[in-house]
């Protein structure tokens, strides 16, 4: 069945009101309640993160229904959606800094994940358990906080990662603060001058860093184009569809090939760097675009293999794991899919094998391109466990092997 996302917002007697969203754009469904301290600014940053997070999904084609229990007003500890097995569930817990306190105790019993948002700047010093977990803060507008949500939900990934295209003769000391802002905010973050060692073939290396991102971020600057990777970086991120945004130095010229919708103009100071300032607005536009590359490289991967599976004659379904699930011809066989848009890992790996059900067949399709020791180590995970792996150029094949 679809993922569906049901989600909370604590009222000022500390009951929730309950909103549900069809077709969530994740692997898994997930269960979201928002709380807040006990303030009414807390309790508008709480509303206006709701508000966000909403219009995010809506933006990717989620759509409102009504919950199985009406919109009624409940204690979050009550709510069905905690009695699924297989969702995400998820405690966002928003301060002003004021006020430590809550209005509903039970809060402090939540077991699963928990979120606390926190105005940078600001001490704060929340009771047990969240005194214990990471917090996320947001410097303009709580609505920064968003990717969070989409990485923690599955809608994208907790891990970020971006490929930086430039070109060192004019964009040298504005990429070396970019890479070490991206760094500090839990980007991995691929810049060729710290990231190949000497003797390394620089061709693949580039490649299979590219392969490994799911955005690769284009700095627009006059002498761009003389370089002549830049247009291999440009073609290769096209062909395996990497989220694609540019950064336009100082109105340089642009590259014909990069689209308008996505290029974001910039002006460097005399030290060939952002002011302070418009460098938390561009991180900010970064991890935005992100979590949203994420989610269509995986949309654009699970429907190829559904529509595949469909024209072959299967009914396939995806289960609450994020599995599409489809049997053979005759009823007997049974597979499970796990779409990676990015070449798999043991994490990806562990999900599949871990996740057998009734002795499907586990399979996980993944991106075409991957580098040779890459391959070498998916072959490895591959023969310790039960899961077999098919790049994306070979859907047909393995729908032919479902349906000979």
């Amino acid at each position: 069945m679809p993922s569906e996302l049901i989600i909370q917002l604590q009222q000022p007697n500390g009951d929730f009101i309950c909103e549900k969203f069809d077709n969530f754009p994740a692997p898994k469904s997930a269960y979201v309640a928002i709380c807040f301290t006990n303030t009414a600014q807390a309790a508008q940053l709480a509303e206006e993160l709701k508000v966000s997070f909403i219009n995010a999904i809506q933006n990717l084609g989620s759509v409102r229904s009504m919950p199985s229990c009406g919109s009624s007003s409940v204690g979050f500890d009550r709510c069905r959606a905690l009695s699924v097995n297989d969702n995400t569930k998820l405690l966002v817990v928003v301060t002003d800094g004021l006020s430590n306190d809550f209005a509903e105790p039970a809060i402090l019993g939540w077991t699963y994940d928990k979120l606390p948002v926190v105005k940078a700047g600001i001490p704060v010093t929340l009771p047990t358990p969240f005194e214990e977990i990471n917090a996320v803060f947001w410097k303009g507008a709580i609505d920064e906080i968003v990717p969070t949500l989409f990485g923690l939900t599955g809608i994208s990934d907790i891990e970020q990662r971006i490929f930086i295209s430039y070109r060192r003769s004019d964009a040298s000391e504005f990429a070396i603060q970019l890479f070490n802002r991206l760094g500090q905010e839990g980007f991995e973050v691929f810049l060729d001058r710290f990231s190949i060692n000497p003797g390394v073939n620089f061709q693949t290396r580039l490649y299979q860093e590219l392969a490994d991102k799911a955005m690769v971020l284009f700095v627009e600057t006059p002498e761009y184009m003389e370089s002549g990777w830049v247009q291999k970086e440009i073609d290769f991120a096209k062909k395996y569809r990497l989220g694609l945004y540019v950064v336009n130095i100082d109105n340089a010229p642009k590259v014909k090939s990069l689209d308008d919708e996505f290029r974001h103009p910039v002006t460097l100071n005399t030290a060939r760097e952002l002011d302070p300032v418009a460098l938390d607005e561009l991180v900010l536009l970064i991890r935005q675009q992100h979590a949203v590359a994420i989610y269509r490289m995986r949309n654009y991967l699970s429907t190829n293999i559904t529509t595949a599976l469909f024209d072959k004659g299967g009914a396939p379904q995806t289960d609450p794991n994020g599995f599409i699930v489809v049997a053979d011809r005759a009823g007997t066989n049974e597979y499970s899919i796990w779409a990676t848009p990015r070449p798999p890992v043991v994490n990806d790996y562990h999900h599949s094998d871990t996740s057998n059900q009734a002795g499907r067949t586990m399979v996980m399709v993944g991106p075409e391109f991957m580098e040779q020791k890459r391959e070498i180590v998916n072959a490895w995970l591959c023969g310790k466990t039960a899961v077999h792996f098919y790049n994306e150029g070979e859907i047909l094949e393995l729908c032919n092997q479902i349906y000979p």
